[in-house]
């Protein structure tokens, strides 16, 4: 009989002691089962967006915005030479793009109608590229909206800056507090 509670009381605390570890297998079964569904998710998302949302994913659209801002403002004031400088470093940032907007070709138009003076229609075209691209941008927006893992997968680190100057934007350790120097 004593043999027999030895067994069950042995049984009992092997069972005991091996929770934690069934506890963390769970843990780590769903947080996969999480993470796959969420990419799941994120790649639907990305297969019924516009193809021109899906390029512009990838640039800084207010950027892109002022660019096509600025191009305008030079037409509007006769500085042709200035409006297809900043046409063509448009244009070269969207040719690099895979799956290309669908607006490319437009601003190869907009570069003709420059040339050949005709600024009404260089206008038009630009205002119809504008048009794309804040429908390109509306349409990203609800699809964070809609899943914020998209928000978090396409905006990386937001404390960063290029200016090379080693400052990230992050506190420098520079409060003014006392730095125990005198």
């Amino acid at each position: 009989m004593k043999s027999r509670n030895i067994f069950v009381y042995t049984i009992l605390a092997i069972g005991i002691l091996s929770i934690p570890s069934l506890l963390d297998t769970v843990q780590a079964q769903t947080n996969s089962t999480n993470q796959t569904s969420a990419q799941n998710q994120t790649s639907a998302q990305n297969q019924t967006m516009s193809k021109d949302t899906q390029a512009l994913m990838t640039l800084d659209i207010p950027e892109i915005k002022d660019n096509l801002m600025d191009s305008k403002n030079a037409l509007a004031n006769n500085n042709t030479e200035e409006a297809l400088t900043l046409i063509t470093g448009l244009e070269n940032q969207l040719l690099v793009l895979e799956p290309k907007p669908s607006f490319v070709d437009t601003i190869q138009k907009i570069k003709d109608s420059v040339s050949k003076k005709d600024l009404n229609k260089a206008l038009d075209d630009l205002t119809k590229v504008q048009t794309d691209v804040f429908k390109a941008e509306t349409e990203m927006l609800k699809a964070q909206l809609a899943n914020p893992m998209l928000s978090q997968q396409n905006n990386g680190p937001q404390d960063q800056d290029d200016n090379g100057d080693g400052n990230d934007g992050g506190d420098d350790g520079n409060d003014g507090g006392d730095d125990g120097t005198n």
